[in-house]
Parts: structure tokens; sequence; C-alpha cells
């Protein structure tokens, strides 16, 4: 009989899987302030995503020149525009930076945010699902030699937060630790940058987006 119960409920519990990954995750109807996100969002592939919403990343370091406190509440200072990561980076103490940036369509990746939610990477390390201040689907991993949280805004563009190591200024990168070098070395990673990620977004979508979310109206 125990063994009977126990094959029931793995039967249950492998149904329940499949379902979140073939269905939609529940959601509540897009509003103003964004509704929050239900917890178990996380566990399904696919979501009630809308895309109607403005960009919030301007594509240069205008928002931090032009608002020096968010920069400080970022604990950042000297932002630098790459194009080619189409990021602003802030230098912060410590030999550590944190990256603003975005992923926007293009003819390659139309559909950026599907690429990260569904993991289209064979790199990937430490990877989560998370919500990011209960209203924004999110996900975070390992990017280099730091972690990335990319954020759903309910827009085309994809919100990307990034906090790891300053580069070197001249050569050493082989020295670098790099995720996938080892498990070991992958997890101090992830509990040296991904919380202090997370806050950054945080602390980013709070300053730029107040009030909104992955479905606000």
């Amino acid at each position: 009989m125990r063994s009977r119960k126990i094959t029931v409920a793995a039967l249950g519990a492998l149904a329940g899987a499949l379902l979140a990954g073939c269905s939609v995750a529940p959601g509540p109807p897009p509003g103003k302030p964004a509704p929050r996100l239900p917890a178990d969002s996380v566990a399904y592939d696919e979501l009630p995503v809308i895309t109607s919403r403005p960009k919030l990343f301007p594509g240069s370091c205008a928002q931090f020149e032009q608002n020096p406190q968010l920069m400080r509440q970022l604990q950042g200072s000297s932002p630098f525009f790459s194009p080619v990561f189409h990021s602003c980076t802030l230098k912060r103490a410590g030999g550590t930076q944190v990256e603003v940036g975005s992923r926007d369509p293009d003819q390659r990746v139309p559909h950026p945010w599907i690429g990260y939610w569904k993991a289209y990477s064979y790199g990937l390390y430490h990877f989560r699902r998370i919500l990011v201040l209960d209203r924004y689907y999110a996900v975070s991993q390992l990017d280099g030699n730091g972690c990335l949280v990319a954020v759903n805004i309910g827009a085309e563009q994809v919100v990307t937060v990034r906090v790891g190591a300053q580069p070197p200024v001249a050569g050493g990168y082989e020295n670098i630790p790099r995720p996938g070098d080892s498990v070991e070395q992958d997890r101090r990673m992830a509990d040296t940058f991904c919380p202090s990620a997370r806050q950054a977004a945080e602390t980013y979508l709070s300053a730029v987006d107040p009030g909104g979310g992955s479905l606000a109206a």
C-alpha cells in the first residue's frame, strides 16, 4: 500500500510539472499600479506577458548623469556607456561595478524575453527564475565575472542589471574566475553577486518605473 501511495504521489507531481510546462501561468489582469504576481509563476514556461509598455533604459547613461541621486542609490560613480553591451557601467568601491542596460528586439532575436525565461542557452550557470519587487518576472544567472538579472518590464525591451568584479586594467583575464569553472566556484560567485544584482534591479526599477511591473497597464 505504501509503495502504491508513493507511486501515485510521484505521478501526481510529474503531471503537475508537465501541466506547468505547457499551460500559461495564472496571473491578474494588467493594472495601474501593476498587480502583484503569483509566487508560483516561476514554475511555468508560459507567462501572460504584455509588450505594450515603453522602454525604460534609454540606451545611454543619461538617467544617471541627470539624476545623481539614482547613481548614489546604486552605490556607483563615473558612468560609462558601452555600445557593445548596450549598458551603462557604474564603478563601485571594492573593485566591483554595476551595469544597467537592456536587450532590445532585433532581426536575429525578435523576442529577447522568451530566451531569458526559457533559458535558450547551453552556457547558463546558477540560473534562477525570480520575481522582482513581487511585480516583475525576472531571471538571474551568472554572467562573465558577476551575476545578471534580466527583467520583464511589460515591453519588448528587457532591462538587465549586472553586478560583478571590475575587469583588470590591462591583461590578467586568464586569472579571473569564470562561471562553469567548478560547482563550488559558481556557488561562491552567486552568493557574492546575485543578491546585490537583485537589490540593484529593485533600486533602479523603483526609481525609474514607480508602480510599474510586468503587467502594468
